[in-house]
């Protein structure tokens, strides 16, 4: 069973459909967990859902990690308030319900979804895993999903953001080799039964709680020999 006592973890995202289930397992596990969001609602939203795991373990803080003046922010201030960053799960960007071939794409769309499913990604690798690197035996964990390695038509926005998540991954993978932090790609193939997509779900999707025992099992020193990897959660 991971423990994650005395490390302290970002997770970018941790307001959303996946990242709120996948937060209050990284606190049942010890971390202390510092969760960025735009919008102080729903940090308060989040923090109302986690009940008794709400303590000071829990750190919200507003920012806006989609920008590198946003992000550079946050860092600077959770390193001032904790020294210093033992690993950071990355659990950026959405779907597109748009169902169009992708010559029928329009371009705001194109440029909305580049920035929200992939500039966000590059924003959070440039900015902390220079300040992981440093820790022997960090970890960097990115959550991709089924469209990064499966053309699935009609979804180009999310299909190709996806795919150059995963290279991304991949880059810097190669590219810190040797360096303090382990950097790992988790894709989930399946759907995920979150909060909103409950009344849809099926008995054999995955669960974030389910994302949240694994990564935060990657996060831990148990998982010291998992680095460089792309690992795949599936549906039952």
């Amino acid at each position: 069973m991971a423990n994650l006592d005395n490390k302290i973890i970002l997770i970018a995202g941790g307001s959303g459909n996946v990242g709120e289930g996948v937060v209050p397992v990284f606190l049942e596990k010890g971390a202390t967990v510092i969760v960025p969001s735009r919008r102080k609602e729903s940090l308060d939203k989040l923090a109302q859902s986690l009940g008794d795991l709400a303590t000071d373990k829990f750190v919200p803080m507003v920012g806006n990690i989609g920008t590198l003046e946003g992000a550079e922010k946050l860092k600077d201030e959770l390193l001032e308030k904790f020294g210093h960053l033992d690993g950071v799960l990355v659990s950026l960007g959405g779907w597109w319900t748009g169902n169009k071939p992708l010559t029928e794409l329009d371009l705001a769309t194109w440029e909305q979804y580049l920035n929200s499913n992939l500039t966000s990604h590059f924003l959070c690798a440039k900015t902390f895993l220079p300040v992981l690197a440093k820790t022997e035996g960090s970890s960097y964990t990115l959550l991709g999903g089924t469209a990064a390695e499966v053309p699935l038509p009609n979804v180009s926005p999310v299909g190709i953001t996806a795919a150059g998540q995963l290279m991304m991954a991949k880059i810097v993978m190669a590219e810190m080799k040797g360096s303090g932090v382990r950097i790992n790609e988790v894709i989930i193939q399946g759907m995920v039964k979150t909060k909103v997509m409950e009344a849809y779900s099926e008995p054999n999707w995955i669960t974030p709680k389910q994302i949240g025992q694994f990564t935060s099992w990657l996060a831990s020193d148990e998982a010291e020999m998992i680095r460089d990897s792309v690992l795949h959660i599936n549906q039952k």
